[in-house]
């Protein structure tokens, strides 16, 4: 019995050293960290942590900005291209205020090609086409249907693209008048023009009034034989809408368009407008309608000249390259040109220009009317 009750003391006293060392060992390791517990951070450290996480390196500005390269790349030239091209324009109005309204699109061709543009207008419709075929220009712009049939056959040029206006690709020549008592069949009838909130009033008469679009034309053609002895105000022997077709209406009319009338070469439809506003000329012609264009100038000018005739539909006019560019130059300078027309910024420049609506991809068969009429003409005059 004594023995056992020592070796239960010895149990006990084991037992109790157990503890103890047990509760040791946990003591000393509530005193250390845990390895799977965060450590403690201090405020500054979370500061730029945020920072960190607001404007890490990887979304480095710099880094997210485009590579000069990648940004350059859509401008980035040809290894045959020229360094520089120049763009004409035709003559159709002031020389100046053209090369002024077309310096956003030789901006936006230079961004778009890499090369420097150039924009020149010749002293006249001639020098355009001479410029193409001497290699003197490279594109151009406005090109009216005769010029657009002279740049591809005489010059060798390209044809690219034609104008679009109020969704028509064709126009007609216009005859107006100061004498409406003379080339009126009936009262001419107003119809109001709108610009810049302004109302401006504009006379017809013979019917061009209730014309819908430039198909219902030709319109009073029967007037243009009281034309006999008359002052012509011409735009230029160049032009279609301002010589080639109401040329043509007069032989057909019965009267020589050099000969039975006495001619006046304004140089311009604008001129051509002012000249019949002025009492310079009986009578003239232009593109439809050209007195929109000189309100700005002559309040009255639709109300002091009256439209009485309109011509057959003719094509719009275009754009056209010089052959000898490499081919990719060429493609390049074409979609340039419609990527600005879709531009909002784009069209009111090609609005300012020559009225341009929009451009389309030229269609070559619709100038064979083109050159047909020159042929015609070439015919009558050499006889």
């Amino acid at each position: 019995m004594e023995i056992m009750m020592r070796r239960l003391l010895l149990l006990l006293l084991a037992l109790g050293l157990v503890v103890a060392a047990c509760a040791e060992e946990d003591e000393d390791i509530a005193d250390e960290p845990d390895d799977d517990e965060e450590e403690p951070v201090d405020d500054e450290d979370d500061e730029d942590d945020e920072d960190d996480e607001d404007d890490p390196d990887d979304d480095d500005p710099e880094d997210d900005a485009p590579d000069e390269d990648e940004e350059d790349a859509a401008a980035e030239p040809g290894e045959d291209w020229p360094d520089e091209i120049t763009l004409t324009l035709t003559p159709s109005q002031d020389a100046q205020a053209l090369i002024d309204d077309a310096e956003p699109l030789a901006e936006a061709l230079e961004e778009s090609l890499g090369i420097e543009v150039e924009s020149q207008v010749p002293t006249d419709y001639a020098g355009v086409i001479v410029a193409l075929g001497s290699g003197e220009a490279d594109v151009s712009g406005g090109l009216g249907p005769v010029q657009m049939t002279q740049a591809e056959d005489d010059a060798g040029a390209n044809l690219i693209l034609q104008s679009e206006r109020f969704g028509e690709y064709v126009y007609v020549s216009q005859w107006f008048t100061n004498d409406p008592d003379t080339y009126c069949e009936d009262e001419p009838v107003d119809v109001p023009y709108e610009e810049d909130g302004e109302e401006y009033s504009m006379l017809f008469c013979n019917g061009v009034d209730e014309a819908e679009d430039s198909e219902a034309g030709p319109i009073g053609e029967d007037a243009l034989a009281n034309a006999d002895g008359a002052t012509m105000a011409y735009v230029e022997e160049g032009s279609t809408s301002g010589f080639v077709y109401p040329a043509l209406q007069l032989l057909e009319a019965g009267l020589d368009p050099m000969e039975d009338v006495e001619p006046l070469f304004a140089g311009g439809h604008d001129n051509a407008v002012t000249a019949v506003y002025e009492g310079d000329a009986d009578l003239g012609v232009s593109y439809n309608d050209a007195r929109e264009d000189e309100v700005d100038v002559f309040d009255d000018v639709g109300e002091e000249t009256v439209v009485f005739a309109w011509s057959d539909p003719i094509p719009n006019d275009g754009f056209a390259v010089n052959s000898q560019l490499p081919e990719d130059l060429q493609d390049a300078i074409t979609q340039a040109l419609l990527d600005f027309a879709d531009d909002p910024d784009g069209q009111e420049t090609l609005d300012n220009l020559y009225n341009i609506d929009g451009l389309t991809e030229v269609d070559e068969e619709a100038f064979d009317v083109i050159r047909a009429a020159r042929e015609e003409l070439d015919d009558i005059i050499d006889e």
